[in-house]
């Protein structure tokens, strides 16, 4: 959760937090930037270390909380979030990392009378979804948006003074030669935003 994320870097953390309660408080708004949909992407055995990893992709499987499912994001791959271990059977699975669905429910027990909003792919499949999300922030009928890359482009908000990336470094130690280069580009789009 954040408490726990704010453990592994407090300072920024806690930083985020009071500059948020500041743009509310001068009734501004917020986006928080996440590049992971979903509540966890990945759940790990604490007996074993073993986590459910797609069976087509090989890739590890993501926690959504509000469907209880696991699922993955390349094959969209689904099975119900299991009991037990699939490896040693052990019921002591536990979440690790944070997507944008579990920073939206963080946030509304941090901020209970702010209306926080989400935009990732499993909020705006619907018909109009994306559009309905945007209308409703551009009012000002949102105050804190959490979303992934699909809100760092093309949108211009005139209320907001805040834009949060969390997890920055986790893009920055992505795999690939070219992490730095794509960190960088997409956090310039993001806070473009404010």
């Amino acid at each position: 959760n954040l408490a726990r994320v704010a453990g592994e870097d407090g300072d920024a953390l806690g930083m985020v937090i009071l500059e948020m309660e500041d743009a509310l408080k001068n009734k501004e708004q917020v986006i928080l930037f996440q590049n992971r949909r979903g509540y966890s992407p990945v759940i790990e055995c604490k007996t074993c270390g073993v986590s459910p990893e797609c069976p087509n992709c090989d890739v590890s499987l993501t926690f959504h909380k509000y469907s209880k499912e696991l699922r993955c994001h390349y094959c969209n791959y689904r099975q119900a979030m299991p009991l037990n271990c699939g490896a040693c059977g052990s019921t002591k699975l536990t979440t690790i990392g944070f997507g944008t669905e579990q920073i939206e429910l963080e946030l509304n027990e941090l901020f209970p009378d702010v209306k926080i909003g989400r935009m990732d792919l499993d909020t705006t499949r619907g018909k109009y979804g994306y559009q309905k999300i945007i209308g409703a922030f551009q009012a000002q009928e949102i105050d804190i948006l959490v979303g992934t890359q699909m809100l760092s482009k093309g949108l211009d908000f005139d209320n907001v003074s805040l834009v949060g990336i969390l997890n920055a470094d986790m893009m920055l130690n992505f795999p690939d030669f070219r992490a730095h280069e794509r960190a960088f580009q997409l956090m310039v789009q993001v806070s473009g935003r404010a």
